[in-house]
Order: structure tokens, then sequence, then C-alpha cells
């Protein structure tokens, strides 16, 4: 396979994670479609580069299909953007230029997997699969339009039709928790888990067998990170501590899955729940795949083995959140990981304003506790002093009656 199957993979992460199947995509797995009419419009405009007096992208992303609208936030920005990255690799972009040649032959193995797909999981949507172009910063994403490939990432069609039937699981996904590591190694590797299935291919090999031959070492570390909400080391990039390659975390959420689904009589519902998980942790204690590791790390922390599962404790602690805020007209609302947090709904819990820039409020919370600030809606978050940008805040230990935190800016999305 010669398709950079983790950076494509990785690149997926800013968007799958709420685009659910539409309900106006074909229930039919024959009416697969394979969009490419906006690599036609492409190289129109990269013909003309030279005696053009304007920018010969804007006709591409003014007249593009819903794929390029799909791939023009975070990744094709504007046709400036577009414009200056064609023109620093140029080269590049030429050696995609017949890249296509012979999808039609993919469209009918396409058939073939959706065909799969239908039989495994009879309520999946197809969505057509848009070939664009981009600023070789994405391989594949979905949107609420489809399946978008970023076609300037393939040097050839070897792994392409894998690289669909990963998006596609990504598509009828509804996988439910905060944004922990086990919640997004289940996602990634649940979609690799039946991508296989129902393609053959497995388009994530390197992870794969780095993950088999160092088994017993990743999965006693895992299980002290899977609750938290740092990928690091295991989805979308590494800290180079060791010889790892990116990705771990597609093959440990394909065993989890894997482990899962051989338990299950009913094979359907299996693959049923892994598209619809409710609760991670419930999901990967069902599992059983991580039990040996689990317990031998719960007799470390002297704690019972069915309390490594919860989310967290039963025992609530009172604390007063007190907020800073930029602008005396800020509203705030707190949020996390727990019905006394607001179950991750921003709008639920308002603070109460206790002078022009502070905010605050008194709960009973449990612990360990995750949350965030918000203006009512995760459009606008609260990007607070000495936090990492976008990482959820955390009280681990038990905490002192009042904690003081400041929101530098809010973030929008």
């Amino acid at each position: 396979m010669k398709i950079k199957a983790n950076l494509l993979l990785a690149a997926c992460f800013l968007t799958y994670a709420t685009v659910n199947a539409q309900s106006g995509f074909s229930d039919d797995p024959l009416n697969a479609v394979f969009e490419t009419g906006d690599t036609g419009r492409f190289w129109k405009a990269f013909d003309t580069m030279e005696t053009s007096k304007g920018n010969p992208f804007a006709d591409y992303m003014n007249d593009g299909s819903p794929g390029v609208k799909g791939f023009t936030p975070f990744r094709i920005i504007n046709a400036d953007s577009l414009y200056t990255m064609v023109k620093l690799r140029k080269a590049d972009y030429l050696k995609t230029r017949n890249v296509l040649k012979g999808i039609g032959q993919k469209e009918k193995r396409a058939k073939a997997i959706y065909s799969a797909m239908k039989y495994w999981y009879p309520e999946a949507k197809f969505p057509p699969v848009y070939f664009v172009y981009g600023r070789f910063n994405s391989g594949g994403t979905v949107s609420k339009d489809g399946i978008i490939i970023g076609t300037e990432m393939l040097s050839n069609l070897d792994g392409v039709m894998g690289l669909v039937a990963h998006e596609l699981i990504h598509f009828q996904q509804n996988i439910k928790g905060d944004d922990s590591l086990i919640k997004n190694t289940l996602m990634e590797g649940g979609a690799d888990f039946i991508s296989e299935m129902i393609s053959g291919e497995n388009i994530n090999t390197g992870p794969f067998r780095y993950g088999e031959a160092h088994l017993e070492a990743l999965c006693r570390e895992f299980v002290t990170k899977l609750k938290n909400d740092d990928n690091t080391d295991w989805l979308y990039g590494t800290s180079k501590k060791d010889d790892r390659p990116n990705d771990l975390g597609y093959w440990m959420g394909y065993k989890i899955s894997e482990a899962y689904f051989n338990k299950q009589k009913d094979k359907h519902q299996a693959i049923h729940d892994i598209l619809n998980i409710e609760n991670p942790m419930n999901f990967l204690k069902e599992s059983g795949f991580l039990d040996p590791y689990i317990q031998d790390y719960t007799k470390t922390k002297k704690m019972k083995f069915e309390d490594f599962f919860k989310e967290y404790s039963d025992e609530t602690h009172e604390v007063t959140f007190v907020v800073s805020v930029p602008d005396k007209n800020d509203e705030v609302y707190i949020t996390g990981n727990q019905p006394e947090l607001g179950s991750w709904t921003p709008s639920s819990i308002k603070m109460n304003r206790k002078s022009a820039k502070e905010r605050s409020i008194t709960l009973k919370i449990h612990l360990p506790a995750q949350f965030k600030f918000t203006k009512g809606s995760w459009d606008n978050e609260g990007n607070v002093k000495g936090k990492d940008s976008g990482q959820n805040i955390k009280i681990e230990e038990k905490p002192s009656k009042t904690v003081h935190y400041e929101i530098k800016e809010w973030m929008k999305k």
C-alpha cells in the first residue's frame, strides 16, 4: 500500500466526531457514487496560472461541489491560500494529475464494499464520495454532505477503497461520552475493525505491526492513560519518547472492538453496538480485552476492579467555582462530565454574577471532575489561563472549597 494512511486518517479527526448518516442519502449500496468533477475544475485553473490576471482558483472554489465546500474550513481555507500552496508545490500537484485514472473500477469495488456494509448494518446510509484538491493537509474526512478525499495526497489508488471504507464507518458512527482517549480510540479502532470486515483492507498496518510486537507494555501503558483527554502517543502524533509510530490508538481500538465482537453471539448486534457506543468505559469492560492489565493496575492503586470503570467516584465535594471574564457583559456557563456539571450540555448551568468581571457558582461534584466554561454553546468556549487550549479542565484530588479560574478569551468555532 502506498497511500500515507496514518496522515490521511489523522486529518479526519477535526470533523467526523459529530457527523452521522444523513437522511437524504440513499440506503441502496448500489447507488454508491464517486464525484470527480472538482478535479477537472482544479486542473482547468491550474493550466491558466501563467496567463490569468487574477486568482484562477476562485472559480474552482466558487463553482465547487459540496465536497469542496466541506473541505474549505480548516483545510483549503480560501482561494488565495490554495493558490499560494499550488505555486509552492506545483511539481507535487503535477504528480497527481492522472492519479484518478482507473477510478471507474474502484467505483465498482465501492458498490461491493457498500453492499457488505448493508449486510452488517441494514440501517446504513451511503453518501457520495467527493474527490477534491486541497492544500496537502488532509487526506480525507466526512461532512454532512458526504465523504471527501484530498486527491493531492494520493500517489496512486492502492488502498483508496480501504480509506473510503474507513470514512464510511465514521459516517455511520454515533459514539457518546466525553472527549477521552478511550472514546477516540474506540472511534478510530472501531472504524478500522468494521472497514476491514467490509473491504478486506487494513489501512493502518504500521501501528498494527508495532502494537502486536509490543502488546504487553502498550496495554499496561494504555490503562493508565485511557480516561484522559490527551491523545499524545496514541492518536494524531507522538511525543517521540520511543520509536512508536503515530496512531497506535487505531490498533488498540481495533483490538477492543474485535474482542467485543468475538464475545457476542449476535454478530449483527455486535456491529450495531460498535457503531453506537453509549458508554465507552462500559464497552471496554464488556470487551474484556484489557482485564488482566486493569486488575494489575487497580491492585497498585488499592481500588476495586469495578471502580476502575466508573467515570467518577460516588462521593461528592462541595466546591465554589469563581471565574474572571474578559468583558463585564460576559455570561458564563459551566459544563462537564457528570449531571452535577450539566453532562456536557453547554447551556444547562449558568454561573452567577459575583462582580463586574467575576462569575461564581457552588456545586457538589464527584472526582475526578472534568469541565469547561462556555457562553452557552460550543461556538464560544473559554480559553482558561494556565490550561491547554481546548482541553478539559480537571479536578482529580480533593479540592479546596473555592477554586479560581481566569478566562483569557472566548474561542470561536
